[in-house]
């Protein structure tokens, strides 16, 4: 960022304008003309021909213009921006169970809807801490909480569905997203809990872990994905290759909501397609708000000094031109 410390100085720019032209057309009208038929030659030798009369005056001009800059006193701020942030700590607990790989969410498998809407969510938070926490038959940290987001996009995309699951530890998710969660400072502490089935193993019951997230003042938002009953699901078979066959999915909406009741969210939400989930998500984006204070300080490097070393060698300039190749009249 440019600036000028005294910037009335500027005004003074003005006068060059009339400078040039005093010397270019006032100058010009007031002199004496003699009928003498070697006038031009006399303007010769004594150096007023076409080019000198036009050089001394710029070179004068740009001796001004550099030494009135130098005088209103440029200099160049360097921003550094600092950031007061009171934002929100988010766990994304995102099931990977088998069932996670059924088609309802066409052309994507719900695991792929899934992390694509939460992938929207992290890009429009810039200002939040991130952690993501996956769970099948057990729960493993993917990533711990972090401002880095592109690392959590990252995370993300690499989540993968643990085929060989045949339970889902919803309880156990939950827990080890609380802990993640319980030592953080930040305004507000959440998890976005997404899964599509019924808890059926783990150490710890989805009830529990919402009584250990209410302890610790950590809301939940948990969102059940795709449609109870018979849905699509890809079957891979070394006699008759890939193909689709009907699946029986069970998904436990009453120990959601119970989960959010205990953690202050009052419902679970319902995603039967991925317009729904990206609304549910929407909607969390508009509750968990961000405060934070941007101020920006400058830091100065004067530029008046290379100002002065122009108007300096333009100066040297002009002396030199007068005393070396600047033709005078005989004495």
């Amino acid at each position: 960022m440019l600036k000028f410390a005294n910037p009335w100085w500027l005004l003074a720019l003005l006068t060059l304008p009339a400078y040039l032209w005093y010397h270019f057309r006032w100058k010009e009208r007031r002199q004496l003309r003699l009928p003498f038929t070697r006038l031009q030659t006399l303007r010769q030798i004594a150096g007023e021909d076409r080019f000198w009369k036009h050089f001394f005056p710029v070179l004068r001009a740009l001796i001004l213009l550099a030494l009135i800059l130098a005088i209103a006193q440029p200099r160049w701020g360097r921003g550094m921006r600092d950031i007061n942030r009171k934002g929100v700590d988010i766990i994304l607990a995102v099931d990977i169970s088998g069932s996670m790989l059924a088609m309802d969410f066409a052309p994507q498998s719900r695991l792929g809807a899934a992390v694509k809407v939460a992938k929207d969510f992290v890009s429009r938070r810039p200002n939040d801490r991130f952690g993501l926490v996956a769970f099948s038959e057990y729960a493993l940290t993917q990533s711990p909480l972090t401002f880095d987001h592109a690392s959590m996009l990252e995370q993300l995309d690499r989540l993968e569905v643990n085929q060989e699951a045949s339970f889902t530890a919803i309880g156990l998710g939950l827990a080890k997203s609380v802990a993640r969660l319980k030592s953080s400072v930040a305004k507000s502490k959440i998890v976005i809990l997404i899964t599509d089935g019924v808890s059926n193993t783990g150490e710890i019951d989805p009830i529990s872990a919402a009584r250990m997230a209410r302890e610790f003042g950590i809301k939940v938002y948990p969102i059940g994905v795709g449609r109870t009953g018979y849905v699509d699901y890809p079957v891979v078979d070394p006699r008759f290759g890939s193909f689709y066959q009907k699946v029986l999915v069970e998904l436990d909406m009453e120990t959601l909501n119970r989960v959010a009741q205990l953690t202050g969210t009052q419902k679970a939400a319902l995603a039967g397609d991925k317009g729904q989930l990206q609304d549910i998500m929407n909607t969390i984006d508009t509750l968990e708000k961000t405060d934070y204070n941007a101020k920006v300080h400058y830091i100065w490097s004067e530029k008046f000094m290379l100002l002065l070393w122009i108007a300096f060698v333009l100066l040297l300039l002009e002396i030199i031109m007068r005393l070396v190749f600047l033709p005078v009249l005989p004495e």
